[in-house]
């Protein structure tokens, strides 16, 4: 998710503003009401992304399979849109998504606008089908919009850096095949690489990350467009260089990861070269350069990814933020599934493995011994019968 530069002011809004502010999603009769001030220099953006939207919802009738639709939401008052959200599920189960965009109309009061973006972000998080955990992007130095996020229920995961890579940066470096002399194999991206691809991608994601995403190997061949990928001497992948493209309407990214245990010997000349021949490759792979410049992201902490990133001539942005949220939904079962559940776990209880029913005659001969025993040992009378409405703590814990 890009950040939003949206500023967006503390302080609680009115009541009546929550009242007559309408949620929905956004229909295609909508295009025209996206103004500049609204969505500012995206609405090529926007139109792709809509008109794709509504298409694919047609699709994932008849092919299940296929990965979520993206959420596109506003919030109107008087039939004014005043704010839109963009959310995209990260995988094809549609257990996570991000907010990618997230824009509010500028000539809103400013007590408006946290109302307008705080419930855009709630309502998004409650429509999306089978969802468990949520993430979003913000600017470390964003001290407006962090608290937003916060009071919706996101905590932060990882802290970024982000480096900007210029068109012309590349231009001067080195195409020799350094990679090769080093002992490392060259490929080219292949869908068949896939899930070598994924345990790259375990190996080099933090823990618990790695459980909120739930990526799988379908998920990369989906995403990657192409890249260049080093395979070790001992057959398994040091390092993969991709265009990654989460919508066919969205921009790509460009993704570095290196494994922790090749960093050492990847993290110069071979990298750059292969980087450099990446870029060479973007016009085969569809991914055209963006004159903005490509983005390469450094996890904190990473200091030999640092380095290599100055050395290469990149500027740092500055620090982003990936926070996160999980949801938790009451499962409601209805009658005819609780007894079907019930026939299902009975023979199971009452086969001769299954577990054994408690005695509650033993337990009351081994409270009498253990409280006879300390009586004995203290000289204090200690009762060893326990009515039955207050049991022992031994069988609270059982």
């Amino acid at each position: 998710m890009t950040p939003v530069q949206d500023m967006l002011p503390k302080g609680r809004a009115k009541e009546h503003d929550q009242q007559s502010l309408k949620l929905r999603s956004l229909a295609i009769g909508d295009l025209g009401r996206l103004t500049e001030d609204l969505i500012g220099e995206d609405r090529g953006l926007w139109s792709h992304v809509l008109l794709a939207t509504a298409r694919d919802r047609w699709l994932r009738r008849l092919l299940p399979g296929q990965q979520p639709v993206p959420l596109l939401l506003s919030a109107r008052r008087n039939s004014t849109i005043e704010g839109l959200v963009m959310a995209l599920a990260d995988n094809r189960s549609g257990s996570c998504w991000s907010l990618y965009k997230l824009c509010l109309a500028d000539p809103l009061p400013q007590h408006s606008r946290r109302t307008v973006a705080l419930a855009l972000v709630r309502h998004v998080i409650a429509v999306a089908p089978k969802a468990r955990c949520w993430f979003a992007r913000c600017w470390s130095t964003d001290s407006l919009r962090l608290p937003l996020l916060r009071e919706a229920g996101f905590q932060p995961l990882l802290q970024q850096s982000i480096w900007r890579l210029a068109p012309a940066t590349p231009t001067g470096w080195p195409r020799t095949r350094t990679a090769t002399a080093a002992g490392y194999r060259q490929l080219l991206w292949d869908q068949s690489q896939a899930p070598a691809l994924l345990h790259l991608e375990n190996a080099t994601t933090p823990t618990q990350l790695r459980h909120l995403l739930e990526n799988s190997s379908n998920d990369l061949r989906q995403t990657t467009m192409g890249g260049v990928l080093l395979e070790s001497p001992r057959g398994e992948l040091a390092a993969a260089l991709r265009f990654l493209r989460h919508h066919p309407q969205l921009p790509p990214r460009l993704s570095v990861v290196v494994h922790p245990g090749h960093e050492q010997h990847l993290y110069g000349p071979i990298l750059q070269a292969e980087l450099a021949r990446l870029l060479d490759l973007a016009p085969r792979f569809g991914a055209q350069m963006d004159p903005r410049g490509w983005q390469l992201r450094c996890n904190q902490g990473q200091f030999q990814r640092q380095q290599w990133l100055t050395a290469l001539g990149l500027d740092c942005l500055g620090d982003e933020l990936l926070l996160a949220r999980s949801i938790w939904r009451r499962q409601v079962r209805s009658t005819q599934n609780r007894v079907r559940h019930w026939l299902q776990e009975t023979p199971r209880q009452l086969a001769p493995g299954g577990r054994p029913i408690p005695d509650m005659s033993q337990e009351l001969r081994t409270t009498a011994a253990l409280s006879g025993a300390s009586t004995q040992a203290t000289g204090c009378r200690v009762c060893s019968i326990y009515p039955f409405n207050h049991p022992p703590a031994l069988w609270a814990t059982q």
